[in-house]
């Protein structure tokens, strides 16, 4: 490069530079700081929580004048006060009366009732939730068990039934005939019929049973009735059929030893094969031996021994006579804990009267002869049977009312005796003697829905608590 063009260059270098800030000046006290650079990493948010808010609580009425007990909600007063209900009583809903009473229970423990006042039906029960008002609750109350026929193959309609009672009769699988058709070949079908039906009263909380029955004359096998036994033949063959049986069903609460023996003029002076071969009734005290014997065996002494009979349940009654005179000869052996009064109610049986009334006192005075004595009765077969001629010129209605009235005042003179601490029906519904073509009466009707006679009774289970 040439001397000259350095010069040039540096001149120029001197004069930029003599143009150029000595330092860069430093901000004074009010100059503003600038903000730092906003960050520009992405920062991934915390997840919001989802928040169910608390369902609002449906607010509780209670009813006036008592101690927190919740109004039932309308829904369960519906069920209870059903179209059924409001048909078979005769009336419209505005008519229902519905008011809480305060009861104390045999146990000591107090309930609310939910009453109709126009009827005097309770139709609910309160013990710490609402529940439906049952046979089996009232039952209690005045220390009345209340049981039921059973059947088999039942609807769900039919099954549910069994819940309003505390006790199940079990004849299914008990009837000698079709149970062991031939000696000593059992017939399993018809056993585990018997079982089945057990197995339905415990699925609906039904947990006492009546074995119905070991000796009855009106369903012995051939093979026993056409045999030529001698007396001690016989004599195992009973024992051998009282072993089965409660080897069987241990679950048995009662058994009926001898249901309806012999009696001239019936089928059973013909079947009554036991008394034909004794000459007496005293082989009934040989049958009660021999089961009280063995259930102790079997460590199964709680069980109740019955003697059972139909048309005894009042003074007048034709086989009275008779069982006064069974009942008398087991009692002096200690053999029976419980006389079983059939009470099929009509005109022939005594408890009936000729204006279709039933005969309170005639029955009274048949009950105060076992209480006497000291043995308790169990009313075994309730039902009605409408004999006289007045009754086919009733409306259904009337009729109702009618049997509503016999129902009614015979279960009333049960609880006033003091003796009866058992009352089972025969049949759970109407629809069991329409296909046997028997003329009965129950408290359901054919479709297992309650009648009037079944509100009835459920009204006088109420007033008989003390």
């Amino acid at each position: 490069m040439k001397i000259k063009n350095i010069v040039t260059v540096l001149l120029i270098s001197l004069v930029l530079a003599s143009c150029a800030p000595a330092s860069k000046p430093m901000p004074t006290s009010t100059d503003t700081n600038a903000p730092l650079p906003t960050q520009t990493a992405t920062i991934t948010p915390e997840p919001t929580a989802t928040f169910t808010p608390e369902p609002t609580a449906t607010p509780v009425n209670f009813i006036e004048g008592l101690n927190n007990i919740p109004q039932p909600n309308d829904d369960f007063i519906n069920r209870v006060v059903s179209e059924n209900y409001l048909k078979v009583m005769g009336l419209s809903r505005e008519q229902v009366d519905l008011v809480y009473v305060e009861r104390n229970g045999i146990d000591g423990q107090t309930f609310i009732i939910m009453l109709d006042n126009t009827t005097g039906v309770p139709l609910a029960v309160y013990t710490g939730e609402w529940q439906k008002a049952t046979l089996k609750f009232f039952g209690r109350q005045v220390d009345m068990l209340m049981g039921t026929d059973t059947a088999e193959n039942l609807q769900p309609n039919d099954l549910k039934l069994y819940s309003e009672y505390e006790v199940g009769v079990v004849t299914l699988g008990m009837f000698w005939d079709s149970l062991e058709p031939q000696q000593g070949i059992i017939n399993k079908v018809e056993e585990n019929k018997g079982k089945q039906v057990i197995a339905d009263l415990r699925k609906m909380g039904v947990n006492k049973y009546i074995m119905m029955h070991l000796f009855y004359p009106r369903n012995y096998p051939s093979w026993l009735l056409d045999g030529t036994f001698t007396k001690e033949q016989l004599r195992e063959i009973m024992r051998a059929r009282i072993r089965y049986i409660v080897d069987t069903y241990p679950e048995m609460t009662y058994i009926v030893v001898l249901n309806e023996p012999y009696q001239k003029d019936t089928l059973s002076e013909r079947n009554d094969i036991f008394y034909r071969v004794w000459g007496d009734w005293s082989y009934v005290t040989e049958m009660f031996e021999y089961t009280r014997a063995y259930l102790a065996k079997k460590n199964m002494s709680e069980v109740k021994l019955v003697y059972n009979d139909g048309a005894n349940e009042a003074v007048s009654s034709p086989n009275s006579r008779r069982t006064r005179m069974i009942i008398g000869m087991l009692h002096e052996r200690e053999l029976i804990d419980y006389v079983g009064m059939q009470m099929h109610l009509n005109q022939w049986s005594g408890a009936i009267n000729q204006n279709g009334k039933f005969n309170r006192a005639a029955f009274l005075t048949e009950v105060k002869f076992y209480e006497q004595m000291g043995v308790p009765i169990l009313i075994t077969e309730m039902t009605y049977e409408p004999t006289f001629a007045f009754e086919t010129k009733m409306s259904p209605e009337q009729f109702n009312e009618h049997l509503s009235d016999i129902f009614g005042s015979a279960i009333s003179a049960a609880i006033e005796s003091g003796s009866i601490h058992k009352i089972t029906f025969w049949g759970l519904t109407d629809k069991w003697f329409k296909l046997d073509n028997i003329n009965w009466y129950m408290i359901f009707d054919e479709k297992a829905q309650p009648k009037q006679s079944y509100y009835i009774v459920l009204k006088t289970l109420y007033e008989g608590i003390k």
